[in-house]
């Protein structure tokens, strides 16, 4: 709620604000010369500006309007709005573009439908009309949006840049007519968000009704727009990038991009002329505009060459007759009291779902913490796009505008996996919203390779204010297994079930999965050999099951936090209609606790107890083997097979180390004992003990990792996995 001691802090910053803007653009205008400041777009390579900042500074010139472009317009931005060089050199070296361009959303709070289904494929594709859309960018900038409202906190309900510290103006260009726009108004998020649109990379961002990209297609170096501005004496600094030689264009991309490096360097030549003092930065042509990792080496590039123009600066400075603006840090956010929350853009989902997954309270104050951590939720939850925010003044309070754009795309994805027990598979993914009507999910998966697995499966939620769902899915799966007795390989056969599902559950929920149903199963043995040797049974039947899972792991892959609980219980008996009788019941807990940055240790337990005669082979417990809710429960040195039982007490502790950025260093001790009979007698079904070293890698492809084993069954075991689990 809102206190009279935030109030009276909040008149103070809006005063203070702007006296400091009243009195630099009353000064700015009574300067004998008045410096623009044009910083051009580049990518990484735009960090370079921060150095050229501090030594303007240190030559004591009073920079009295900035012009800039892409990664210019955003250095150009924080500076105009009262950052200084020490906080933009912090902000540079600390901000992790890397992670906000990968724009992966937070799995901890995706629904438990998603989570079942998620870091399984390797690329996905927009679905439309019997054929494959690609879509308008790799990502859709959501991170780097909600980054810039985090920056631009104190003065995002300033509409007009001219009532900045340093009035200011950016650079888009209009995807629809081809023309460059400047912006000198507007909710600077949104237009720094536009100017730094890199085609094809970032999806573009629309602004009032029209679609913006990169400015630097069409003017890269804005020099005339400082003029215009008032300046009549304008520094241009230049980061971007040159044509390439002969040499070195030897690929498709290197020539495409050559091509579009046409026009911009033929309109940045032209701007450059009008400047009354124009350099590039020494060395930045051996850094690409990717290079976001090489902050720190990029921003020294701007401070050595900021220090050869020290002297040019020191005698630019001595024609001024102003003073340099002595400014204060800006001052970090300022919790403000929200009024409501008006929701826009939304066609399925009400206005309820979003308040009830942002969990607002009117009239509570709000802060860039608790918006971006809110905002996250509703872009984690694989129901939503995109969520575009401003907050805008009204009376004493605020009102906070979501424009949500959902997601309702058919998509099919693709993933593959290569292990040693299945060799080679390929996953087609295929996920339609709304097939029948305007509340419900369709999902269509076939895994290709030695093991087969065909899935149909309609979700249907017209429960949805409770987050729960109906589902109903029919399966065709297949399995070579191998039988195995005390060690010793005694029989096989190929495994086959056609299983159709009712069930329901609060799928849309994100923690906490509870689901019922009843499955029918028809099952099948073929190319059997040593038949008599074979445990599970080939009878058809049905069961009911009870399931509760609980997963707040941060990722599948090399987890570093987060927990995962899974209990269930099948049951098959005359007294339901069924032929057989049989029960099992499974516990199994997987938790991570990150005792640094970059340790983390890891533990596990799994129990598991069956009962009757009659077991089917997908109710036998074996380790190292894939299965949807539990995923892969490891146990290192055996293969997939190896460790059959119709009953299992298991543990697994160890430690993984982030050695490298996305490179694992684990390892693992395993104890179990995989028994016919339940018992805790450890005489009479000795433990089975592992110890295994593994080293990994998140790549493109999906999660790669060697595993090195030794157990009391193996002397040695090697294992090799590419790919997410499927």
């Amino acid at each position: 709620m809102r206190s009279s001691s935030f109030l009276a802090f909040l008149v103070f910053l809006i005063y203070s604000n702007g006296h400091l803007l009243a009195q630099h653009n009353q000064d700015a205008g009574q300067d004998s010369l008045r410096i623009g400041l044009v910083l051009s777009g580049g990518g990484a390579k735009g960090i370079a500006h921060v150095g050229i900042i501090e030594a303007l500074e240190e030559a004591g010139v009073r920079v009295d309007y900035i012009t800039g472009t892409s990664m210019g317009a955003l250095v150009g931005a924080f500076y105009a709005i009262g950052y200084t060089p020490a906080q933009l050199r912090e902000i540079a070296l600390s901000s992790d573009f890397r992670d906000l361009f990968s724009e992966r959303p937070q799995r901890i709070y995706a629904s438990n439908y998603e989570k079942i289904f998620d870091e399984r494929t390797i690329v996905s594709f927009p679905f439309q009309r019997r054929s494959i859309a690609l879509p308008a960018g790799i990502i859709s900038g959501q991170d780097i949006y909600t980054y810039l409202n985090r920056i631009t906190w104190n003065v995002n309900h300033i509409q007009s840049f001219n009532e900045f510290q340093i009035p200011f103006a950016a650079i888009g260009t209009d995807l629809e007519t081809g023309k460059a726009k400047v912006f000198r108004s507007g909710y600077l998020p949104d237009v720094l968000r536009a100017s730094m649109s890199i085609p094809s990379f970032f999806a573009p961002h629309e602004i009032d009704g029209r679609l913006y990209v990169d400015g630097g297609l069409i003017n890269n170096l804005p020099v005339q727009e400082a003029y215009d501005m008032g300046a009549d004496f304008v520094i241009a600094v230049d980061v971007g990038s040159k044509l390439q030689t002969k040499e070195q264009l030897t690929s498709l991309t290197s020539v495409m991009d050559q091509a579009i490096r046409f026009r911009i360097i033929d309109n940045v030549n032209i701007q450059k002329e009008l400047a009354d003092y124009y350099f590039e930065v020494d060395g930045i042509e051996n850094y690409s505009s990717s290079d976001f990792g090489k902050a720190g080496e990029i921003l020294e590039l701007g401070v050595q060459t900021g220090k050869k123009h020290l002297e040019a600066f020191k005698k630019i400075a001595e024609l001024q007759t102003g003073q340099l603006l002595q400014r204060p840090n800006n001052p970090p956010p300022t919790p403000i009291p929200v009024r409501e929350i008006i929701i826009e853009g939304n066609s399925i989902y009400d206005d309820q779902f979003f308040l009830d997954l942002l969990d607002f309270t009117p009239g509570t104050a709000l802060d860039p913490d608790i918006i971006e951590n809110n905002v996250t939720r509703l872009y984690s939850s694989r129901y939503i796009n995109n969520v575009l925010y401003r907050l805008e003044p009204d009376d004493d309070q605020f009102v906070l505008h979501l424009k949500i754009e959902e997601n309702i795309e058919n998509r099919l994805g693709v993933g593959m996996r290569y292990e040693g027990s299945s060799k080679a598979s390929l996953l087609l993914n295929l996920s339609i919203q709304n097939p029948f009507d305007t509340e419900s999910i369709a999902r269509f998966e076939a895994r290709l390779g030695e093991r087969m697995n065909v899935r149909a499966e309609h979700v249907y939620y017209s429960l949805f204010e409770s987050r729960s769902a109906f589902m109903t899915s029919a399966k065709y799966i297949t399995e070579n297994v191998e039988w195995y007795n005390d060690g010793e390989r005694i029989a096989l056969h190929e495994n086959e079930t056609i299983r159709g599902e009712l069930m329901w559950a609060n799928f849309f929920s994100t923690n906490n999965l509870l689901s019922v149903g009843i499955r029918k199963d028809f099952t099948f043995h073929r190319n059997k050999i040593n038949p008599e040797s074979i445990g599970a049974s080939a009878d058809d039947y049905h069961a009911f099951f009870l399931r509760y899972m609980r997963d707040n792991l941060n990722r599948k892959s090399f987890p570093e936090r987060g927990r995962k609980l899974v209990i269930e219980t099948v049951a098959s008996n005359p007294l339901f209609f069924s032929p057989i009788t049989f029960t099992s019941s499974r516990f199994y807990y997987y938790g991570n606790i990150a005792i640094t940055d970059f340790l983390t240790f890891r533990h596990g337990f799994w129990l598991g107890y069956t009962t009757g005669r009659d077991l089917p082979w997908g109710y036998w417990l074996t380790p190292n083997r894939y299965e949807p809710y539990f995923d892969v429960i490891r146990f290192g040195g055996v293969s997939q097979h190896a460790l059959n039982s119709r009953n299992v007490q298991m543990a697994t502790t160890g430690l993984q180390a982030e050695f490298s950025r996305n490179w694992f260093l684990g390892l693992d001790v395993y104890a179990g004992r995989f028994m016919r009979k339940w018992n805790i007698d450890v005489d009479r079904d000795s433990p089975v003990k592992a110890i295994s070293l593994s080293i990994g890698n998140l790549t493109l492809i999906g999660p790669l990792e060697l595993r090195l084993s030794h157990s009391s069954l193996n002397r040695f075991h090697a294992e090799v996995q590419v790919g997410y689990m499927f």
